[in-house]
């Protein structure tokens, strides 16, 4: 294990730092789990440890994420200021500036490091003279393991002449299985919540956590729906590589979902090319609301689209339709056995798909129906009356009324 060769010293088994050793771990199992999140844990545990006399001047715990956006996240603890917090990017671990890092030999090697950083000697890491340079005399950083598997960083620094002593450095030691297996729960937590709301939405991510996990565990909600669909996906995907696909629908998502978060929706459903969302009408937002924030957020993806293939000047643009609707579905899970969906159905969901292939037909890159339309609470553009097919009654459909 790397450590300063100057590091000779022992703890003592009398220690009067033993008692608080346990107790800071009683307080970790029996009241730090009630806190928010691991940035609440670490600025409390921090702040305890400090109370305790240990000389802590940094301290900072470099966390594996599972997250789409982000490999990880790095937090940092300094007396008296706010906690710094960085989420990393993936692929991270490619980079000088993981490979050149003490986190790497403690995250992949489960190795102990211990520096004392005074004198002039050659420090083996950049930060390590970075922190020299900061006035930081000792630094120490061990690996804090979950019951995954998954192996973390923790590490604390002082600027106390002649650094931390034995004793000290043992305190946090022994306190760290206990701090492992409280942060492990709410990053675990933070980890499950992560996936339902990029695999389901947050709405129905939230749900799931509250235990509506049953097959036909089904409410009915109103709300204003909106469906993209990408035209001439199968005769671009039949054109290029699979890979080429896969980065093009990427580029189509980036432009289209992004509007539906920043206007209070929800993508319900990625079906292919199509893209399914409702935006809520309740106690916080009417049906006037509910569809002009749908409609705001349809014109901004169609905006974003077009900006898209200006930028781009590609030879293969891409156009899509977006249909406009309002009404009732049912919202929750669907399926058989231990494979469910949580989706919405119902025939207001299958009036939106229907008149989304008439923006093919009457070449119109936006149309809501007259229930969407009425709710808007504005004069909009009718196009006409028109058989919808799965239901008997015409349909008068629209569209914005020209700029």
């Amino acid at each position: 294990m790397p450590r300063d060769p100057r590091d000779q010293t022992t703890p003592t088994q009398s220690s009067p730092l033993n008692g608080l050793s346990a107790e800071l771990s009683n307080w970790l199992i029996r009241d730090a789990r009630f806190l928010p999140g691991n940035p609440e844990i670490l600025e409390q545990f921090c702040k305890k440890v400090a109370a305790a006399g240990i000389p802590i001047d940094r301290v900072s715990l470099h966390q594996r994420a599972f997250h789409p956006q982000y490999r990880g996240v790095s937090r940092i603890w300094r007396p008296g200021r706010e906690l710094e917090e960085k989420y990393l990017d993936h692929g991270i671990e490619k980079t000088a500036t993981y490979i050149e890092s003490p986190v790497r030999l403690v995250v992949e090697e489960q190795q102990s490091l211990n520096w004392h950083l005074d004198g002039n000697h050659m420090l083996p890491f950049p930060v390590l003279e970075e922190l020299r340079e900061q006035g930081f005399t000792h630094y120490v950083m061990e690996p804090l393991v979950y019951a995954v598997g998954i192996v973390n960083a923790f590490a604390w620094a002082t600027k106390r002449p002649g650094g931390f002593s034995a004793d000290e450095m043992q305190f946090i030691r022994d306190i760290l299985p206990a701090y492992a297996a409280v942060t492990e729960l709410k990053a675990l937590r933070r980890f499950i919540s992560g996936v339902l709301t990029t695999y389901v939405g947050a709405e129905a991510g939230k749900l799931v956590l509250d235990g509506q996990v049953r097959r036909g565990d089904v409410h009915e909600i109103t709300a204003a729906l909106m469906l993209f669909d990408l035209r001439d996906f199968t005769l671009m995907s039949d054109r290029l590589s699979p890979r080429a696909v896969i980065r093009m629908l990427n580029s189509y998502f980036d432009c289209v979902m992004p509007p539906v978060q920043q206007y209070g929706g929800e993508v319900v459903e990625i079906m292919g090319d199509g893209v399914l969302a409702i935006f809520h009408q309740g106690a916080e937002r009417t049906a006037a609301e509910a569809c002009s924030s749908a409609l705001a957020a349809a014109t901004a993806g169609l905006a974003a689209l077009v900006e898209r293939n200006r930028r781009l000047a590609t030879a293969n643009p891409l156009n899509a339709g977006v249909a406009l609707h309002y009404g009732k579905v049912s919202y929750g899970n669907i399926g058989s056995g231990n494979r469910l969906d949580f989706t919405v159905i119902g025939p207001d969901v299958n009036m939106t798909a229907r008149i989304e292939r008439f923006c093919r037909e009457l070449d119109r890159s936006l149309i809501m129906s007259e229930a969407f339309a009425k709710r808007l609470g504005r004069p909009m553009w009718e196009i006409g009356h028109f058989e919808l097919r799965g239901f008997s009654k015409m349909q008068r459909l629209f569209e914005l009324p020209p700029a």
